[in-house]
């Protein structure tokens, strides 16, 4: 197993020595490797604070910025009263490439890849993509009074009571949201990752066609698993350019392992 995972990672031009391996033990290899990728992902979701203050102040400044369709700024009646713990006001939508805010929404919409928050007069909903993140009450005793308007107009104390707003119902789904991203990302990328095969078993066809298609086969899933090595790399120190090595690195390892055989018997 070792020198399984030492050869596939640092000395490919050597992977033609393991054409005998049986299908199954290539395939518990390959799991191994996807098994450490995807607890990577999910850790580092669950560690990252994904929709934080970070996400609040984007929402607070999609908010002042907004215009209507004359690139004016909409008059904005919407207000939140921590005493009844009730938001009023008119029904107003925000958006941008990346969030949806709806206050009093005619009806409940989920955009792809985005994040999206309605508030009714008592109830909000969370969605990512569409997925449904959490919903909940008003009924935090540190909330504090808010007015839109004066949101939009970068009133100090009403954008920090806004932000504060965001962040409390927030926290109340960081769990799931974690999970969510993280299944979206494994499974994204493992969809990446079965194009990588098959742009490898191409390579492999064009590089050494005379090879049987099983032992082709089982070289390329030995190759294919530096790309969750890199991807793993990747996640640890937080270099997002290096995720594209991740998906370049196979494809040279099958080049270099199918340029050096000579002969299978």
């Amino acid at each position: 197993m070792l020198a399984r995972i030492k050869t596939s990672l640092c000395h490919p031009r050597y992977i033609g020595l393991f054409f005998k391996d049986k299908f199954y033990r290539i395939i518990l290899f390959v799991l191994f490797f996807f098994m450490l990728f995807s607890a990577s992902i999910i850790t580092k979701c669950m560690l990252t604070d994904q929709f934080g203050y970070e996400q609040a102040n984007a929402m607070q400044t999609i908010i002042q910025y907004s215009t209507d369709s004359d690139g004016k700024k909409p008059t904005l009646n919407i207000k939140f009263d921590s005493s009844t713990k009730k938001i009023t006001g008119d029904s107003m939508n925000f958006k941008s490439d990346s969030a949806y805010i709806g206050f009093m929404p005619e009806k409940i919409t989920r955009y792809q890849n985005k994040l999206t928050v309605y508030f009714t007069e008592d109830t909000y909903y969370i969605f990512y993509g569409y997925y449904e993140l959490g919903k909940g009450n008003y009924n935090n005793s540190d909330l504090r009074s808010f007015d839109i308007s004066k949101v939009q107009a970068g009133d100090i104390e009403n954008c920090s009571n806004f932000k504060a707003f965001l962040v409390n119902i927030f926290d109340n789904v960081q769990n799931q949201e974690a999970l969510v991203i993280a299944t979206q990302s494994i499974i994204s990328n493992f969809v990446y990752y079965i194009l990588v095969i098959i742009l490898c078993l191409l390579n492999a066809y064009f590089l050494n066609p005379s090879i049987q298609f099983n032992v082709r086969m089982k070289l390329v899933l030995y190759d294919s698993v530096s790309y969750f090595y890199w991807y793993i790399i990747a996640l640890l120190i937080g270099v997002t350019w290096i995720e594209y090595i991740a998906l370049i690195v196979p494809f040279i390892f099958t080049s270099i392992t199918f340029s050096h055989i000579k002969r299978i018997r």
